[in-house]
Formats: C-alpha cells, structure tokens, sequence
C-alpha cells in the first residue's frame, strides 16, 4: 500500500502553464507551494522568486527542507543554441544553486521526443532512445546528466505531445496539459521510499499497433495513475 506524508514543501522550477495547473490541484492546508520563474508574479498561496536559470547568480533556498523538486526545462530558443540553454545549462546551473539545499525527490520533466523518428512499435521505457535530431538528442543529454546529478532521488517524467482546450488534439502520442499536471502530483504524493523511482512514459491511451510508432504508458499505469 502506498504511503502518503502530510505536510509538503514544494519548489516548482520553471513554473509556467503546467506548474499552474499543477497548482490548482495541490491542497493549500497540506503543502507549501514555492516557484521559482524568470518573471515571477504575485500569486496566493505561492512563495513566487524570479531567477533566470541561465545567468550566473545561483538562487538560494538552502534554509528551506522541501519534500519535491520539479524541474519544468523549456527551450530559450526553438533552435540547437536554445534547446542547449533551456536542458542543458539550465540543468547544470539547478545543481550548482541545490548542492545546500535539503530536499527528498527530484521530478524532472522530460519528452518522448528522445525516441527517434526511426523508431517504431511500442516504444516503452526499456527500449533505448535513438534520437532523430538535435531536440531529441539534447533532451537526452539532459536525462543523462540529471541521473548523474540527483541519482536515486531522481524520476523523469517523459511527457508525450501535450495539448490544451484550444489546440487540436493529436490522433496518438499525446498528453492534455492537465494529464501532465496530474502526472506530477501522483509522484508528489507518493512517499519516495515506496517505489523504485525511475523514468515514465506519461501519454495517454491509444489504440496500440505494434507496426506503428507507438509510446506505450504500461509501466505508468502499473503504478496506479490513469488519466481522464
């Protein structure tokens, strides 16, 4: 049976759409919420700090024990140079700034897009990414450096094509901004020492075709989490 702690300190980095809806399904009695962003707003209920994970001045929370960490990269570019900023360098500058802070897990969002464009069936977490171009290629580069960061602290959540209420929504390979949100606080609720915290596939059902590329969410759903 899993375990569930009561009161949370949470820091969401890189807090944007999803780290807003993340928050609207957080219970404000239980958890204290901080964020940090490049523009950090005023919000209720939210510790909120501006930090531009690119520039050199490290942020410091160290007095602060927090129980998850989410990690929320994004591109400063839709280029080679920005896909290295935003995974990359952002990550290596998250480590530096945490090396005095206490905190139990690591969340760190990651993409399908690791899987090459080559690669067809069921693509699921055993299978080795090949990645097709510089996207994919740099996102796992980013994996790797957050295992060798945050080792057995660490789950990656690979989150497939992620959609809203005004985006079209794609036939397969997909995940709703909200599923993604959900994925986070079902590893934040769950006590690290209950499972062997690893990487998941986040994506919603489809009709899977082993002759087609497929990214399968077996092992997510074998840990209890079901989306809408």
């Amino acid at each position: 049976m899993l375990n569930y702690r009561m009161h949370k300190n949470i820091l969401i980095i890189g807090y944007g759409d999803i780290g807003s809806r993340l928050k609207s399904y957080l219970d404000n009695r239980n958890i204290s919420l901080y964020t940090l962003s490049r523009s950090a707003a005023e919000q209720e209920n939210v510790f909120s700090y501006q930090w531009d994970w690119l520039s050199e001045k490290l942020f410091d929370l160290k007095d602060i024990s927090f129980d998850s960490i989410i990690i929320i990269p994004k591109p400063s570019e839709r280029n080679e140079n920005g896909y290295i900023d935003g995974f990359i360098k952002s990550v290596s500058n998250i480590k530096k700034s945490l090396a005095l802070t206490q905190y139990k897990k690591i969340i760190a969002i990651s993409s399908t897009r690791v899987y090459g464009a080559d690669q067809i069936g069921i693509l699921n977490e055993e299978i080795t990414p090949v990645p097709s171009d510089y996207r994919g290629t740099i996102i796992k580069e980013y994996e790797e450096l957050l295992k060798s960061f945050f080792g057995n602290k660490l789950t990656i959540l690979r989150f497939s094509g992620l959609y809203d209420e005004k985006s079209i929504k794609l036939p397969f390979n997909k995940l709703h901004r909200n599923n993604a949100a959900k994925a986070i606080k079902f590893f934040i609720d769950i006590d690290e020492q209950s499972l062997d915290l690893n990487t998941f596939n986040c994506s919603e059902d489809m009709n899977l075709i082993p002759s087609e590329r497929c990214i399968g969410n077996t092992k997510l759903k074998s840990f209890g989490l079901l989306f809408d």
